[in-house]
């Protein structure tokens, strides 16, 4: 795929035969190659065109996340543009890019457009705008869950929001804000029921038919 038929399929167009596609990277990743995100790269978000990658993000504590990615999904455009918030994130977790199959990645200096001068900026920037709040939606709406669900919906909505999650039950509670004992009787009713394993403190959902059935539940 061509650096112009990228930013055709995110529907950057503007960007197309500007400096921008010049700097453009195209970067190819081999299975089981593990990248470190430097978090002071804030100028790129990373678009995935072939493979699957998995981030890996590591908690102050040592609790680790993992979320895959699929071809077709952009991260990282928020850090290309707020640095105060890029720098709290700095602050308390770091992350990993695993390469689960052959893949290939497609860096964009988002950051960079500011500086640079071409036809329909400002609908460009429009176009931002609108990709940060999905990512912002995407990323945060376990906040917005929190708020409106129960601990037990709250916490199979973040089960199924990440593929794994590798912590220690108490580190889970704080950070989903959950009582320790509610967080560990709920985890349990979930394990016996056939829905999730915990193995080495990695939680993982095993049958999604079972889950789907626990969840109804909720629907009363």
């Amino acid at each position: 795929m061509t650096k112009a038929e990228i930013l055709r399929n995110l529907e950057l167009e503007e960007l197309i035969g500007t400096e921008f596609e010049d700097i453009m990277e195209i970067v190819k990743l081999k299975k089981g190659e593990n990248i470190y995100c430097d978090r002071a790269d804030k100028l790129f978000a990373q678009y995935l065109l072939e493979g699957r990658v998995q981030y890996i993000i590591y908690t102050p504590e040592g609790g680790e996340f993992y979320i895959n990615i699929f071809p077709g999904e952009i991260r990282g455009i928020n850090r290309c543009f707020f640095r105060s918030i890029e720098e709290e994130a700095k602050a308390n977790f770091e992350a990993d890019l695993l390469a689960k199959e052959d893949s290939v990645i497609a860096k964009l200096p988002l950051g960079r457009i500011f500086d640079m001068e071409f036809p329909q900026k400002e609908k460009l920037l429009q176009k931002i705008i609108e990709m940060i709040v999905r990512e912002n939606f995407k990323h945060s709406r376990y906040l917005f869950f929190k708020n409106i669900y129960s601990d037990e919906e709250f916490l199979i909505k973040v089960l199924e929001m990440y593929d794994e999650v590798k912590v220690t039950t108490k580190e889970l509670a704080e950070l989903l804000n959950i009582n320790l004992r509610t967080l560990q009787r709920l985890i349990k009713n979930l394990d016996d029921a056939g829905i999730i394993s915990r193995e080495n403190k990695m939680i993982s959902i095993i049958d999604q038919e079972k889950l789907e059935e626990y969840k109804r539940k909720f629907e009363k």
